[in-house]
């Protein structure tokens, strides 16, 4: 993990073995990564770091506060909404159909469990977006 990078990647998910597969699979990126379990400590991530430019990976179903709820609190804040980008990874493909309501700071949804490469050109989108 590389420290004081410009852009942090955002792990969401209430399953810390899919944190952990992530992390190892992205761990080329030069990004910091950083996981939560849920979305509660995902916004309070955002919050605690006012001006990191966040690359978040959220997974829907989650306990405490879901990933449909992140998205609604990125979309209404407009000091978060210009430094976040958001890539739903979920197990539910139905979700996936929602992207459409979902806004344009999600990049894309996918299915778990997501292939590397189209899951780094996604970020690479976002970090694009982002400068």
């Amino acid at each position: 993990m590389t420290t004081g990078s410009l852009y942090t990647l955002l792990i969401a998910d209430d399953d810390n073995i899919n944190r952990v597969i992530l992390k190892h699979m992205l761990k080329s990126l030069e990004v910091d990564l950083v996981g939560v379990s849920d979305g509660t400590d995902a916004m309070k991530y955002l919050y605690e770091h006012p001006t990191k430019k966040v690359i978040m990976l959220l997974d829907l179903n989650m306990p405490n506060m879901d990933g449909n709820e992140v998205i609604a609190l990125v979309n209404q804040d407009s000091l978060l909404k210009d430094r976040v980008r958001i890539i739903v990874i979920t197990a539910n493909l139905l979700s996936i159909y929602v992207k459409e309501g979902m806004s344009n700071k999600v990049l894309e949804c996918f299915e778990k469990p997501v292939r590397k490469e189209v899951l780094i050109d996604a970020i690479n989108l976002g970090i694009s977006q982002l400068n």
